[in-house]
């Protein structure tokens, strides 16, 4: 970039130059002339005897013509020369010429962000975060205190959000908080070219994203150049200076687990204002911070949504979550997370960056080391060679196991599946049953009252008894997983009259290790 702005620069000098010299040359042909010309000293008629002879044919067409071909040569390969140069340097020259557009919008969004609509006032220099005044009122409506709102930072809100919900935020405001409308079309001053103006001002602010696949991009021509090593590191400083945060606040005592830490990033040290969090939504008056709602974490009950003030973040309490995103993974021994589904159709033979040496993706490992396959081909055996079971939904019927526990069974039934189900699969171990006409019918299924205590329904409806689950590794759900990592579906609601399109659930993937967000999810999930 910076060789095109250089070319385009010495190519508007070489024209300049160009047009100096042909100007300059015709200003003297011009003056020469005058100078050289005699004065009239009468008629034509009066003097033609007297005239001075012109110039020869044989001058005309030699010297003379011979200067003028000349001169008309040279500025043939002038111009020659000039003209390729123009056709080099005018690509930089366009570039330049946008980026001169857009910088006049930068200028103009930040002439809004410090001066016309004064975010700074609210979110600070640079859009660090900061407090916002806030009016503190019961449910009659009747003053209580003044206070500070914790205003988020933006110099990652590009990160958490789209453009589009920006825009929305900054059109419509934010119901439940000091976040006023600011575009025309919800009721403000501002227009919308000042709207977008004020986001392409947040996009010179934006912190380096810690998605790989950000930092892959940020080298046009090379994973390897400069600029791709530079956003390396500087979302290696950034993540460190997230973890150290959460570092401190368990060292400090303010929070008992990581997942706690992240959830509530920002409450007790305005670190970015709460841009991390999550408790700034899901928390009842979390945005007040401690000086005003010192028991915010009990009084705002954390994680369950609602509350006075804010109200905008989804009930996280009493088993919401888990109602709505299942327990659905298993955790691989590398760390990362295998799902259910992958587990019923053992389609894992990739093995991935980060395994153990020699791990083929074929198996679990329990809490016992013991290592159970996956491999559909090859169910899983104890030690006596028999089949583990892989449980579905209705495992928990006859006891605490969860659908995709492992069990290894003393007793399982061959009957057909109960006829509640409305199918009849073939078992090949089942005892054939016929009428007093000697025709076949389906057995009766047996109950769990029939094998008794401790028996278990499988997703087929057989019976097993004498079962021992087997202890697996920690469980949650890659789907809670990944709505944190990406965010909500534009459009899709959610929550109490949450919309993703009106900027409510952000995505957390650019802004927080994975680890993190996987604490996040481990912290949601127990509360």
């Amino acid at each position: 970039m910076l060789a095109a702005y250089v070319l385009a620069a010495d190519f508007r000098a070489i024209g300049l130059s160009v047009a100096a010299i042909v100007f300059i040359g015709f200003v003297a042909v011009f003056i020469w002339n005058i100078v050289r010309a005699r004065p009239e000293l009468g008629s034509e008629l009066e003097l033609a005897a007297n005239r001075k002879e012109y110039l020869s044919d044989e001058e005309l067409e030699g010297e003379k013509l011979d200067r003028s071909l000349s001169f008309a040569l040279v500025m043939l390969a002038l111009l020659a020369i000039t003209l390729p140069f123009y056709w080099l340097a005018e690509p930089g020259r366009q570039d330049g010429a946008v980026d001169a557009y857009n910088l006049s919008f930068e200028v103009r969004g930040e002439d809004s962000y410090t001066g016309g609509a004064q975010c700074i006032n609210c979110h600070a220099g640079g859009g660090v975060g900061g407090g916002a005044a806030y009016v503190l009122l019961d449910a009659d409506g009747q003053f209580v205190a003044n206070a500070s709102w914790k205003a988020p930072a933006l110099n990652n809100v590009l990160l958490r959000y789209t453009d589009e919900e920006v825009r929305y935020v900054l059109n419509f405001g934010r119901p439940g908080s000091p976040m006023a409308a600011w575009g025309t079309i919800g009721g403000g001053p501002l227009t919308t070219q000042q709207i977008d103006n004020i986001i392409i001002y947040l996009r010179t602010l934006q912190l380096q994203s810690l998605d790989p696949l950000d930092i892959a991009l940020a080298g046009t021509d090379n994973p390897q150049d400069d600029e791709s090593l530079e956003a390396a590191a500087e979302a290696a400083a950034l993540t460190e200076t997230i973890e150290a945060e959460v570092a401190r606040s368990l060292a400090d005592g303010e929070y008992e687990t990581v997942g706690e830490a992240v959830f509530n990033l920002g409450l007790q040290r305005d670190f970015g204002a709460g841009a991390y969090s999550c408790g700034r939504c899901h928390t009842g008056g979390w945005s007040l911070g401690i000086d005003v709602a010192p028991n915010v974490l009990d009084d705002g009950v954390a994680g369950c949504g609602g509350g006075d003030p804010s109200g905008i973040g989804f009930n996280l309490c009493g088993g919401s979550v888990k109602n709505r995103f299942p327990d659905d993974t298993w955790l691989r021994p590398d760390g990362s997370w295998y799902t259910l589904a992958q587990l019923d159709t053992g389609q894992i033979t990739v093995v991935e960056p980060g395994n153990p040496e020699g791990y083929d993706g074929t198996y679990i490992e329990a809490m016992d080391g013991t290592r159970i396959s996956l491999d559909t081909s090859n169910r899983p055996v104890n030690e006596a060679g028999e089949e583990y079971l892989i449980l579905g939904p209705a495992a928990g019927e006859g006891g605490e196991a969860q659908a995709g526990d492992l069990a290894d069974c003393g007793f399982v039934s061959g009957l057909w599946e109960s006829e509640s189900a409305g199918v009849y699969p073939f078992a090949p171990d089942a005892e054939l049953v016929t009428d007093e006409s000697g025709n076949f019918i389906d057995p009766e299924p047996l109950t769990v009252e029939q094998v008794g205590a401790g028996a278990l329904v499988l997703e087929d409806g057989r019976i097993a008894a004498d079962c021992d689950v087997v202890e697996m590794p920690p469980r949650t759900s890659q789907a809670h997983y990944d709505f944190i990592y990406n965010g909500a579906e534009a459009g899709t609601g959610y929550g109490e009259g949450g919309l993703s399109a009106a900027g409510m659930m952000p995505g957390f993937g650019k802004i927080l290790p994975p680890e993190l967000i996987q604490a996040v999810v481990d912290y949601e999930r127990g509360l």
